[in-house]
């Protein structure tokens, strides 16, 4: 059974549903939720009220609404976000001496927003300085760091209400995907985005006193030779240790990226960073391990439940 209700501006009501749901989860990145309802009644509700849908009684999203638009024959469209939508305000942070946890804690309490648990994730990051960025690159900052150091991921999320902070241990499921439980998949490769086989990092600072131009690079010439260069350059600060995060960069990007999207029956437990077991000949090559869920959307129209999946890692990232 799936329930969905809309804290609107006269109570709690159940709308007339007129379309499928859609519910989208992504890394770093806020859930939306997406539905079509009629205007009928005394049907009254607004931008910033509370959306809630649970479905077979487990509670899959709590937020609000952002955006709704209405048709001639009077069907509105809806769209909704997470709390994790307000990570996109930009604000300026000076912090030391802090682990990306308590990074996450201090910007919630902030901006009063509820969390649920959050996992130490045990790295002290160097001082830092974030000016005029968006709260969601603060965080996504502090975790890279922490995966670069520790080889550990986190991950962000918002849980029917409470931002959440998991080790991505943690979110591993006995879902199998195979070549009968897939209703479909797509595989592409690309090496036109978030591909590099040269990395070059750069600590630059010029006062009236101290002149410092210090170069940093790391490049994998079998990549160069059949791609040509594909770099990507930044500044690093003094206290970034310029030659380890140079080659630990260029281990994560040096290889071309693919994408495999699978289409399969719906699951409730699912959500991104969750992980799954994979089955499936994609014809390059045969899947057959644990993969990370990267973006999932759920579907649900009429008594019909599928997903659509982006699965990453294991012979994915070779």
């Amino acid at each position: 059974m799936t329930e969905l209700l809309i804290e609107g501006v006269k109570g709690v009501f159940m709308p007339v549903l007129c379309d499928e749901i859609t519910l989208y989860t992504e890394r770093y990145n806020m859930s939306t939720l997406k539905f079509k309802a009629l205007k009928e009644g005394s049907i009254d509700f607004k931008e910033g009220n509370t959306v809630r849908l649970c479905v077979d009684g487990r509670r899959l999203f709590l937020g609000y609404v952002f955006s709704k638009s209405r048709t001639s024959e009077g069907i509105i469209s809806v769209t909704c976000h997470d709390q994790l939508r307000y990570f996109k305000n930009k604000d300026t942070y000076t912090y030391s001496g802090k682990r990306a946890d308590e990074v996450v804690r201090m910007i919630c309490d902030d901006y009063r927003l509820k969390t649920g648990t959050i996992d130490n994730t045990g790295f002290v990051l160097p001082p830092r300085i974030e000016d005029n960025t968006t709260l969601f690159d603060i965080i996504y900052t502090a975790l890279s760091l922490t995966r670069l150091h520790t080889g550990k991921d986190f991950l962000l999320y918002d849980d029917f209400g409470s931002i959440m902070l998991r080790n991505r241990e943690s979110m591993t499921t006995n879902l199998l995907i195979d070549n009968e439980s897939a209703l479909d998949f797509r595989y592409s490769t690309t090496i036109d985005k978030g591909v590099y086989n040269k990395i070059k990092l750069l600590h630059k600072k010029d006062t009236k006193y101290i002149h410092i131009h210090n170069e940093y690079t790391a490049e994998d010439p079998e990549g160069i030779a059949e791609w040509g260069i594909l770099q990507r350059y930044a500044h690093i600060d003094e206290h970034t240790d310029g030659n380890t995060t140079a080659n630990n960069l260029l281990r994560l990007y040096k290889t071309k990226n693919r994408h495999l999207d699978i289409t399969t029956f719906g699951n409730l437990y699912i959500r991104a960073g969750a992980e799954v077991y994979v089955r499936l000949d994609i014809g390059d090559f045969i899947v057959d391990e644990m993969m990370e869920v990267h973006s999932c959307k759920h579907i649900f129209r009429d008594k019909e439940h599928i997903m659509v999946l982006e699965v990453r890692g294991g012979v994915l990232d070779e």
